[in-house]
């Protein structure tokens, strides 16, 4: 469970400051590589609406961010 304190973002938001795609940040989110809260009711499959909401938390992009680019690779 987060801390009430803990900052979440949206794809979005995680997007820009990572200077990513949308798709990378849900493919990263998807492969545990970018730590995420997924939420609400998941997509049934063949539904046309979306499903559950997607959040980072800021300090995961964070971590990110600090890599150097050999941690990175």
């Amino acid at each position: 469970m987060l801390p009430a304190a803990q900052k979440l973002l949206t794809v979005a938001e995680a997007a820009t400051l990572l200077r990513v795609s949308k798709p990378t940040v849900y493919r990263w989110a998807a492969s545990g590589y970018l730590p995420s809260i997924q939420y609400g009711q998941p997509r049934v499959e063949g539904e046309t609406r979306r499903g559950g909401a997607i959040r980072i938390p800021s300090s995961a992009v964070q971590e990110l961010l600090d890599l150097s680019p050999e941690e990175a690779a």
